[in-house]
């Protein structure tokens, strides 16, 4: 799709231009049922939810309403959209080519992402989030007697702040351990776990990928001290006010257990933390850290909830959801693109909140600023050329 600056265009068609220039619909089009293929095709519904993820009206209706009285919104999003048609498509399009769409998106603009440097890379936080739901309209997302919720377990790459994987379970009341069990773990990876996720099995098989963990114990687990390492010195991380223990340690009843590091500290406010790990290359300073960063993935669905429309699902079926929250990824992505390619200096929240405000106004209308920014992410655009290679 060829990008020009006319009085047409604006912060959406550059969003949905951005889209287009990876080739999504080639998986989409592995989908065997034809209707699915063919009355609202992946490629243009992962548009029409990046639209709703980026304009003001909460419902499908307001959705609707708006891509009518459009006619930006139309050239972008191939014409106009019938009711049903939106949601047969949220209800049957099928969630797995979706989250390849997705990757696919993210392979293909993650090198314009601002990268922190190599000390940094390959550490990624888990962690799961409820979706409180009303279960008079979400009678499948059962949680309690009288509420419903939905669970996402997401992996996060701390270095970009985009996740890496992302599991859906419709029913909330689900063990975190049950819904991490389809994640998969990469070699080489530090994965920074809540004792939520600690289980000897579960363990065993991220060290048997190749990967470390960084976990906080459970405070009934039992462990054996082996050796004692001499405590460093040095300032310590905010809200830590000592370090206690450092040392080798076994727990008994894991079978075949890896070598297992266990670096006890108190908080501040007289809280011991007990973290256990397989990176032995770190000093202790370095593992309070580096388990501090778990509050990284508590900020981003902080994040995600606040700026993205997760609480407003379009369809009522458990397959609209995850759809609409992987449509917010890819929307996050972007916007995370154009403020890099731009070289805002703004904050990223306060760039999201105004380019949500200003999403359908031309850009020859915006602020100078703004159509400096916009523009760079224009020739990004122009200059990307599209993958080819398959996504893993």
């Amino acid at each position: 799709m060829e990008i020009t600056t006319t009085a047409s265009l604006t912060l959406v068609t550059l969003l949905l231009a951005a889209i287009e220039r990876v080739p999504t619909q080639t998986l989409f089009d592995r989908d065997p049922y034809e209707s699915r293929r063919t009355a609202l095709k992946g490629a243009r519904l992962l548009k029409v939810l990046a639209f709703f993820q980026l304009c003001a009206p909460p419902s499908a209706r307001g959705l609707l309403d708006l891509i009518a009285a459009s006619a930006v919104a139309q050239k972008a999003l191939d014409g106009t959209l019938a009711r049903n048609t939106l949601s047969n498509a949220l209800a049957h399009c099928d969630l797995d080519l979706m989250v390849e769409a997705w990757l696919l998106v993210h392979g293909h603009y993650s090198p314009h992402l601002p990268k922190l440097g190599k000390q940094f890379a390959r550490i990624a936080a888990v962690d799961a989030s409820l979706i409180k739901l009303s279960l008079q309209a979400f009678d499948w997302a059962t949680y309690r007697q009288k509420t419903g919720a939905a669970k996402m377990t997401c992996v996060l790459d701390w270095v970009q702040g985009i996740p890496r994987q992302f599991i859906f379970t419709a029913a909330g009341k689900v063990h975190d351990l049950k819904a991490a069990a389809a994640l998969e773990f990469c070699a080489g990876w530090t994965y920074i776990f809540d004792r939520g996720y600690f289980g000897f099995d579960f363990l065993q098989a991220l060290v048997d990928t190749g990967a470390h963990f960084v976990i906080r114990c459970k405070r009934n687990v039992e462990c054996e001290v082996l050796t004692l390492a001499p405590l460093p010195s040095g300032p310590l991380p905010a809200g830590v006010a000592e370090l206690i223990l450092d040392a080798s340690v076994r727990l008994p009843g894991w079978e075949t257990p890896p070598s297992l590091r266990l670096v006890l500290y108190q908080l501040t406010d007289g809280k011991v933390i007990s973290v256990l790990t397989t990176r032995h290359d770190l000093c202790a300073l370095s593992v309070v850290r580096l388990y501090k960063e778990r509050w990284t993935i508590e900020n981003w669905w902080r994040w995600i909830k606040r700026l993205y429309k997760i609480k407003e699902p379009l369809g009522r079926s458990d397959n609209a959801l995850p759809l609409q929250i992987v449509a917010a990824f890819v929307t996050d992505l972007l916007l995370r693109v154009f403020k890099h390619a731009g070289g805002l200096k703004a904050t990223l929240y306060g760039f999201i909140r105004t380019a949500r405000a200003v999403a359908l106004v031309p850009l020859t209308q915006l602020e100078q600023a703004w159509q400096a920014a916009l523009a760079e992410a224009a020739k990004l655009l122009e200059a990307a050329q599209p993958i080819t290679k398959e996504v893993p």
